[in-house]
């Protein structure tokens, strides 16, 4: 099962899912990106993109695929 995250292009922001509301925003903070913005299902992923972002300007992550090259 891989993890995604997906980041605006523009303004660099991750869409995540707000704890206490539920509603779907975008923050600057990688830390609250991987505790409330993993997607693990690729149909969720798409569905996201559809209904909160520009297909162009959205980057999918997939954290389990990263190079190790550091």
């Amino acid at each position: 099962m891989s993890r995604y995250l997906l980041q605006s292009s523009v303004h660099y922001g991750f869409l995540h899912s707000c704890p206490v509301t539920g509603d779907i925003k975008w923050t600057h903070s990688l830390p609250t990106a991987l505790a409330f913005g993993l997607i693990t299902d690729e149909d969720q992923v798409a569905q996201m993109i559809e209904d909160h972002c520009d297909r162009a300007f959205t980057l999918t992550i997939d954290l389990d695929h990263i190079p190790d090259t550091f």
